[in-house]
């Protein structure tokens, strides 16, 4: 009866691999890209891309894992909400959203845990962190730009 409830179980998951998430990307418009738009400099480039792309932008490299149902779904959900929140490949659109990158880098909630552990290029020195958090600060009015228009107000 073991057997059964095993090969049945079995039967399963090779048919739900079958079944996979939607995948496709918009092309890219290096126009459109924050580090393009932004002309970030290369050490920057490689840091963001490393560090935020895959989950913030159109140019996502899915690991081996994201192809194996159903870890495949929570992967394609994390990455969709990654872009809703911030595409860097939408840039030119409107990128307002970039005032809280610092922030977000600076206390360490991105990248996230789960990505950071999966993902050993988006481990982030204190070094890599500092570098993002000033350039984000200077380019993008990240922490600290807001509070210093308000305390000229005041």
């Amino acid at each position: 009866m073991r057997k059964k409830i095993l090969f049945v179980l079995f039967g399963a998951f090779i048919l739900a691999q079958f079944i996979q998430p939607d995948r496709s990307a918009r092309p890219l418009d290096p126009a459109q890209d924050m580090l393009t738009v932004m002309q970030a400099p290369p050490n920057i480039q490689t840091l963001v891309r490393d560090a935020c792309y895959d989950c913030h932008s159109h140019a996502t490299t899915y690991p081996w894992y994201a192809y194996v149902t159903p870890v495949n779904f929570i992967v394609q959900n994390h990455v969709e909400e990654g872009r809703e929140e911030l595409n860097f490949s939408q840039w030119a659109k409107g990128g307002e959203e970039g005032d809280e990158c610092a922030e977000l880098v600076q206390k360490n909630e991105m990248p996230p845990g789960y990505y950071r552990f999966m993902h050993a290029h988006g481990r982030l020195s204190d070094a890599q962190r500092n570098q993002l958090v000033s350039w984000f600060t200077a380019n993008m009015g990240g922490e600290g730009a807001g509070e210093e228009e308000e305390q000229e107000e005041h």
